[in-house]
């Protein structure tokens, strides 16, 4: 139950000459003769396997994936995509025992849910501590379910930090890491060389359908905070102004404004949805954003994150440039719609 994005790539190999006379090539950590499975044997406990069931006649269908357990209530941290819509959910321990889940809460723009297991024994779980900084070229290993086979161990680098995906929603900026991550490794946790989680491995991008080395993780950060999210409200509660944004690039010629421009560019305004919070508070079409509460915005990401981020109800400042001159709007932030309904808004703004 792994999102596979297909696209065939073409690359023209460049062969080039270095010299290494300069260089220590030998890593003092991590060498051939160290093992990693001391880590694996402390985690691995908290890594569950998960199997999913779809309608109750004969032959049901069945989808499996991965997970691991953030705390001592049992809740598991696993894939959106994997729990929607489903019937049943059964977790598999790393002893091989099995326990029915129910769906704490699940947010679909970040790909992540929230389950607790459904049993009264003690379960180690995975502490969700803030670790150091990402780099790219750190060591990471995958624990997972890849293909239903069973609990199985991965080890790669991260490749890349803050990737964007296509379906990847504008809430993430994926770590991307060549750990061999395959179908069924959906949801499970990906670790550093200190035992810590570093994210929840989501998708992996291939014309085969199988791992050729790039796949897409979502960062602790925002795991932490939709997590926080699920366990108050079952769902994420973002901020909503009501717009369809684009990026654009506008000119300075002959101006004076009120607001001290830091940038050239800004979140331009294409569409305002009817009866929200744009349209109540006076913004207009073609009004570019510049500020949202003191951050200054640059392109429609930015934009949409700096909203997602506020709380409905609350107040936000935002800064308009319309017709070469700037404006301070005070808006009141409601409710994000859920990304179903929000595909039908965009769907029809766009065509």
């Amino acid at each position: 139950m792994i999102t596979i994005f297909p696209q065939f790539l073409s690359a023209q190999d460049e062969v080039t000459s270095t010299s290494f006379s300069d260089m220590s090539i030998v890593n003092k950590k991590i060498s051939s003769n160290i093992s990693i499975a001391d880590l694996v044997e402390k985690v691995s406990p908290s890594v569950v396997n998960i199997t999913v069931s779809y309608g109750s006649n004969s032959p049901q269908l069945f989808g499996y994936g991965s997970g691991f357990i953030i705390s001592a209530r049992k809740e598991v941290i696993t894939n959106f995509h994997l729990i929607d819509n489903v019937d049943k959910i059964e977790i598999e321990l790393s002893d091989g025992k099995i326990y029915p889940a129910s769906i704490i809460g699940a947010d679909a723009e970040t790909d992540l849910a929230l389950l607790r297991l459904e049993t009264n024994i003690s379960i180690p779980y995975l502490s969700l501590a803030e670790n150091k900084r990402n780099r790219v070229g750190d060591w990471v290993f995958a624990i997972g379910n890849p293909y239903g086979m069973g609990q199985s161990v991965s080890l790669g680098i991260i490749s890349a930090i803050g990737r964007a995906r296509k379906d990847g929603g504008s809430y993430i900026d994926y770590i991307q890491t060549d750990t061999s991550i395959n179908k069924g490794n959906s949801g499970g946790p990906l670790f550093n060389l200190r035992g810590e989680v570093i994210g929840v491995n989501s998708a992996i991008y291939s014309p085969t359908g199988a791992n050729i080395g790039i796949a897409f993780v979502i960062p602790l950060k925002v795991v932490m905070n939709v997590i926080t999210g699920l366990r108050n409200d079952g769902r994420m509660k973002r901020g909503y102004i009501g717009v369809i944004l684009k990026t654009e690039e506008f000119q300075v010629e002959d101006e004076n404004p009120i607001y001290s421009l830091n940038s050239v560019y800004g979140a331009t305004i294409k569409k305002i949805v009817p009866n929200s919070p744009s349209h109540f508070y006076g913004l207009m079409e073609k009004d570019i954003i510049l500020d949202i509460n003191g951050s200054t915005i640059r392109n429609s990401t930015q934009a949409t994150r700096a909203i997602g981020a506020l709380k409905p109800g609350e107040f936000a400042n935002l800064i308009i440039r319309r017709k070469n001159k700037t404006y301070k709007f005070e808006i009141m932030i409601g409710e994000r719609p859920n990304k179903g309904e929000l595909e039908v808004i965009n769907k029809e703004f766009n065509d």
